[in-house]
């Protein structure tokens, strides 16, 4: 992953990797304020942490990545 101080530069833009994000669940995930404050992302967030934030298995064909790309 490219440090913050890189993606600045290189775009001059805010990105996600700036000093508004802050650690929950031991620094396994960034969070910014208003995602903190969000009970969607929470409640998610919370299930996630139930599992160790491993991929969910929801049936006998184990893991499924949807993507638009193909």
């Amino acid at each position: 992953m490219c440090s913050p101080m890189y993606n600045r530069r290189v775009t001059n833009k805010k990105t996600m990797f700036d000093s508004q994000l802050r650690p929950m669940y031991d620094g396994q995930v960034l969070v910014n304020e208003t995602a903190s404050k969000d009970a969607a992302v929470l409640a998610a967030l919370h299930a996630m942490a139930a599992r160790q934030f491993k991929p969910q298995e929801i049936n006998r064909h184990g893991v499924w990545y949807i993507s638009d790309r193909h």
